[in-house]
């Protein structure tokens, strides 16, 4: 089992004392993490910082300038973050597991995985338990701000069928990625591919043919248009581009369970590798350095996370959604 939402240490003093692993050698030490918002325990509160809490953050998404959006796992929500670790629950709650669609005060998620912000503010979750993917369209007018609808899938059903997008099938999907042309991408773990919504269908892009992937996790965009796929399962990193072949990207190093992957803007990508217990930085050489974390180390202290599940360059910040902590943690970016 890759980690509990899914049905689904040879530099360790030097790591310790704050170095990084860069392509066998010491290099210079990390910048330092902060946790922004969370405490460490299981809980659900909006509030500012160490007052909030969390339910195993898993997912993350831009939300304005300087806030991210977070998806809560055990608390069926949709929550904000801001730099400054205010913390606002957008839509779902503990206590309203299900499948509702309607004004956001009162919709129903079951494990929502994945959330992904469209340019136009419309929000997409991937909701795991529920095989969907749904749907928050801004509306002043409604409770909480957003209408909730179903996007595609089957509520409660899964599958692998594709097609209109409300007949067809999911199984456990656990990322949402809007493409540049205004469809959805999301990995669908449980069929082991890439789905695309588009026009109101459903299609499998990637994984269906004779390269087959095991558990792809997260995708995000590279700054060449291709896509980036973190097959947790396989310890690798995949790449797709429409009319392309599955890819593999070269790295100098192994991957533990990579879980997360997000890309920076100068090319750099950045992975939640949650069983080495860091995130890492892969260069255009494919060189790996460790942004943050002790590699082997479990921990829930500054320096230390555990079971780092996503990572998002977002405002000047590679933001960490550090999943059994119950936190949501940053490391400056550009100093």
């Amino acid at each position: 089992m890759i980690d509990n939402c899914v049905r689904c240490r040879a530099t360790l003093a030097a790591a310790a004392a704050g170095a990084v692993v860069l392509a066998g050698a010491l290099a210079a030490a990390p910048p330092v993490m902060t946790v922004v918002a969370g405490a460490g325990v299981t809980g659900f509160a909006d509030g500012i910082g160490s007052e909030a809490r969390f339910n195993k953050p898993i997912r993350l998404a831009p939300f304005g300038p300087d806030t991210v959006l977070v998806s809560d796992i055990f608390n069926h929500a949709i929550r904000s973050v801001s730099k400054d670790g205010r913390v606002r629950t957008i839509t779902g709650a503990p206590d309203r597991k299900g499948h509702q669609d309607g004004p956001a005060a009162t919709a129903r998620f079951a494990s929502p995985h994945g959330v992904g912000t469209a340019a136009d503010g419309r929000i997409a979750v991937a909701e795991a338990e529920g095989h969907t993917l749904r749907l928050l369209t801004p509306d002043a007018a409604a409770a909480g701000g957003y209408v909730v609808s179903t996007l595609a899938g089957t509520p409660g059903t899964s599958g692998g069928t594709d097609g209109p997008a409300r007949e067809a099938q999911f199984n456990s999907p656990h990322a949402a990625l809007w493409g540049p042309d205004g469809s959805l991408y999301a990995p669908d773990i449980g069929n082991a591919t890439i789905r695309r919504v588009s026009n109101g269908v459903v299609a499998t892009v990637a994984g269906a043919g004779g390269d087959k992937m095991v558990y792809p996790m997260d995708i995000a965009w590279m700054r060449d248009g291709r896509m980036i796929i973190a097959d947790a399962g396989a310890n690798q990193l995949r790449t797709w581009r429409q009319g392309e072949p599955l890819g593999t990207l070269a790295v100098q190093g192994a991957l533990a369970t990579p879980h997360g992957v997000a890309s920076g803007p100068d090319g750099t990508l950045y992975v939640a590798d949650m069983k080495s217990q860091r995130v890492l930085a892969i260069d255009a050489k494919g060189r790996i350095t460790t942004v943050a974390g002790v590699d082997g180390q479990a921990g829930g202290d500054a320096s230390h996370l555990n079971r780092p599940a996503a990572v998002l360059v977002h405002a000047g910040w590679l933001w960490i959604a550090d999943l059994d902590n119950h936190r949501i943690c940053a490391v400056p970016l550009g100093r």
